[in-house]
């Protein structure tokens, strides 16, 4: 993947001339910007420094292709780009070893090119990797049990402990009940056995 840097004094500025220079639009570029003081008179000096969204995908079909080739499988892929992330589906010839264990697998394998892509452009990239939704699923089943188990705590008066999740799943677990009256939610523990306990909130 090449990377473009820019150095000027006004970010704005600078994002307007990559726009124009690599005759694409804000929404196709993924970039970052360093703010720092230069001289003796302090003057500020920003760096901004841009990669193309296409040739990240680019980069992210091949990577996913020799990681998911090594384990054995045939694999096609379909990319979306939404507004806040580019969504790549996985679509193999055994779905259930490419998701693995609670989607352990998958993940993994969306850690690992996130960090790949970091490391070749110093960028950080939301790549989200999905088989046949099985993070959609995932995220509304755990919705579901959130909420079931909250109105068990509201019943009852008693705490509930769900079973441990990673960030992300916790923070769901958190968003979806944080209007809930009658019912607050902490994490506790430590990684990777931290979970979300759901208490009564009087």
């Amino acid at each position: 993947m090449k990377t473009y840097i820019y150095e000027g004094k006004n970010e704005e500025e600078l994002i307007l001339t990559a726009l124009k220079e690599l005759d694409v639009k804000e929404d196709e570029l993924l970039y970052v910007t360093k703010e720092e003081t230069t001289g003796l008179l302090k003057k500020k000096k920003i760096t901004l420094k841009v990669v193309l969204k296409s040739d990240v995908l680019e980069f992210s079909k091949k990577f996913i292709k020799n990681i998911v080739s090594g384990m054995g499988l045939e694999i096609k892929l379909e990319t979306k780009r939404k507004e806040n992330h580019i969504l790549i589906k996985l679509h193999s010839n055994n779905n259930s070893i490419l998701i693995g264990k609670n989607g352990r697998t998958l993940n993994s394998i969306q850690i690992i090119l996130r960090q790949a892509i970091y490391v070749n452009t110093g960028i950080h990239a939301n790549i989200v990797l999905d088989v046949e939704n099985y993070k959609e699923k995932h995220q509304r089943s755990i919705e579901y049990l959130a909420k079931k188990l909250a109105k068990e705590v509201l019943q009852t008066g008693i705490e509930i402990k769900m079973d441990s999740m990673n960030s992300f799943e916790r923070r769901l677990v958190h968003e979806v009940l944080k209007n809930l009256k009658g019912i607050k939610t902490e994490s506790e523990g430590e990684e990777p056995n931290r979970c979300v306990v759901i208490k009564p909130s009087k």
